[in-house]
């Protein structure tokens, strides 16, 4: 996998409105994008908002759109001869400022760069073959864990071969209706591989949730890699949102910039500001060789590695390959989380003013086009983010009872005689679950509060300003964008009235609570376990 930071060919590839003295912000889609469905304008001052993709709007079902199941490959003329597709034309660039000097080329701004990337890029190949790994896995003559043929009814002879027939006939008819342009081949391939392996997956979870609630006791259930699926299923899900996620993030903040009126003062500054904060992301390397979200994301996940060589795995199912599995995918999530980390600090510099970033002139704008302040775009991201949340969430409790029974015993934690295995247990189940909450709690603090916290102290202070203050606007006139308190003719009249009704949360308040009920929902399930 290419590492490199940025190809000739996408650093020389600019987003809309990234040019100096362009402030035009154009939202038509590449022509690889396909037919554009969204029910939006075209005209971006008349959207109002940054927090956009091509997939946005209409009404097909797109979860196979969030991000690539397949790498497109191309012929090219030369070594190696193929060469896969580049993610887009519409690449989020800016001009760097540093040392006060503008650069005369554009850099492409990127929130995640190189194998981490290509992995939530191709997320549902990337968990298709380690499905495949996991459940071919009881094949092995020194694996002693039941796969899916415990659920399936027995084949052979010309049953079995009558059965592969029918299979195989399948994509042949699916080929034969795209000869004729009935469908697209090509999407049509992403959306069976990504609904069929959500589809197979989620039906492992059934089966999991059948196999522990129908025995006698959890730790009597056969180790079956079925149990298997809950994870993999909440890294497809996670990883696909985080993709859509990531485009977003980096289109939201270097388009916040090309704006103008809006909630940024000084694009100069800003463009400083974009400057760190795609250095931060980009990293040094330690010691030249390695950089440092990756070696965190490793020695996060051999701790875990560690402990459920001493145990019974991450499953407990004694199962090398769901062990390996396990360490790969949990080492490449947290290099993401470490990203995350990242944003948040910038991101906070920024909303606190802090004195590096003081003359970049972020600010609320009361009576703003998208009807939060120009924060909305922040409140979608911190939403985006949320849900992810929620479903890592609901994943751990799942984890908690079905997987985490298996090795309980009968009395329960009491039960345990050996220390050593009860940390074991603790780190493997209790210890996700803690950790979660402390994430959670914290993602709330650092995104929405503060998010909160920053619009509500740029309305106090518009209000200290021009309280009392009388102006010469017109009577009746309604606030638009740009307007400030002392330009109205009456502060008891209806402007003034639509001034102290400005929001100062980035999205409706009734949205917020019911994400942030999604957040705490997992964490009720165990309590209200144990007052039962």
């Amino acid at each position: 996998m290419n590492e490199t930071e940025d190809s000739p060919q996408e650093t020389q590839s600019e987003s809309p409105g990234s040019k100096k003295g362009d402030s035009t912000d154009s939202t038509e889609p590449s022509a690889a994008d396909g037919p554009w469905t969204a029910d939006r304008p075209a005209d971006a001052d008349s959207l109002g908002t940054l927090w956009i993709r091509w997939t946005d709007g209409g009404s097909d079902l797109h979860l196979h759109h969030t991000c690539e199941s397949l790498p497109q490959i191309r012929r090219i003329d030369s070594w190696p001869y193929i060469t896969a597709k580049q993610e887009g034309d519409d690449l989020p660039t800016f001009y760097p400022v540093r040392e006060g000097t503008d650069d005369s080329e554009p850099v492409r701004f990127r929130f995640l760069s190189g194998v981490p990337r290509q992995l939530v890029r191709h997320a549902p190949l990337v968990i298709l073959v380690a499905t495949v790994a996991i459940f071919l896995g009881p094949v092995l003559p020194t694996v002693d864990v039941n796969g899916w043929g415990a659920f399936l009814p027995e084949l052979a002879g010309q049953e079995a071969l009558l059965c592969g027939l029918f299979v195989a006939i399948v994509p042949v008819l699916v080929g034969l209706l795209g000869t004729v342009g009935a469908i697209n081949t090509r999407k049509f391939s992403d959306g069976i591989v990504t609904y069929g392996l959500v589809a197979v997956l989620a039906i492992g979870v059934l089966l999991s949730i059948y196999l522990v609630t129908t025995a006698e006791h959890p730790s009597q259930v056969e180790p079956n890699v079925v149990l298997t699926s809950g994870y993999l299923l909440s890294m497809l899900l996670g990883a696909m949102l985080l993709y859509e996620g990531v485009l977003r993030i980096e289109h939201m903040f270097v388009k916040l910039g090309d704006r103008n009126d809006d909630i940024i003062n000084n694009s100069e500054q800003y463009r400083a500001f974009l400057t760190d904060l795609n250095a931060a992301f980009n990293e040094r390397r330690l010691f030249g060789l390695i950089r440092p979200s990756r070696l965190f994301g490793t020695l996060f996940a051999a701790q875990f590695l560690i402990a459920w060589t001493i145990g019974w795995g991450p499953q407990n199912l004694n199962y090398s390959v769901g062990l390996v599995v396990n360490f790969l995918l949990n080492a490449a999530l947290v290099t993401i989380v470490f990203k995350f980390f990242i944003l948040v600090w910038y991101l906070n510099m920024l909303l606190n003013e802090n004195k590096t970033y003081s003359g970049v002139g972020f600010h609320y704008e009361p009576f703003h086009i998208d009807g939060y302040g120009g924060f909305r775009d922040f409140g979608r991201f911190a939403t985006r983010i949320n849900l992810i949340l929620s479903f890592a969430g609901l994943y751990l409790v799942y984890r908690l009872y079905i997987v985490g029974g298996l090795e309980l015993p009968q009395e329960g934690v009491t039960g345990f005689t050996d220390p050593l295995t009860l940390t074991i247990w603790a780190i493997s189940f209790i210890g996700p679950v803690v950790s979660y909450t402390l994430g959670a709690v914290a993602w709330g603090y650092y995104s929405f509060w503060s998010l909160h916290a920053k619009m509500a102290r740029d309305k106090q202070r518009l209000t200290r300003k021009y309280q009392g203050k009388r102006g010469a606007a017109s009577r009746g006139r309604a606030p638009s964008a740009g307007d400030t308190i002392d330009s109205f003719e009456d502060c008891n009249g209806p402007e003034w009235g639509a001034f102290r009704a400005a929001p100062t949360w980035p999205l409706d308040v009734n949205k917020m609570v019911s994400l942030l009920s999604g957040n705490a929902l997992p964490l009720l399930l165990p309590v209200v376990n144990l007052l039962l």
